[in-house]
């Protein structure tokens, strides 16, 4: 990740399968990240992603923000 060199990102993707790793990322890149930048965690909400669930609900109310739960699975955070 010190490979990135763009101080504002507006979109975030992450798809790592370990939650570990993916909030690390998120940690990374929020700082960054502009106001009304969306992060799509593509494993969020189904039966065997409980941990990363878990992560980011935590990651999502230390940094005063929700996760919105996609039908498709995924979660949705929006950096206000």
């Amino acid at each position: 990740m010190a490979e990135v060199s763009s101080e504002k990102v507006c979109y975030l993707s992450l798809d790592m399968n370990i939650p570990q790793p993916e909030i690390a990322a998120a940690e990374y890149f929020w700082d960054k990240l502009v106001p009304g930048a969306v992060i799509l965690l593509d494993d969020y909400n189904w039966p065997k992603c409980k941990d990363q669930k878990a992560a980011f609900d935590d990651f999502a109310k230390r940094y005063g923000t929700t996760v919105l739960s996609m039908p498709t699975g995924q979660g949705l955070m929006i950096k206000v």
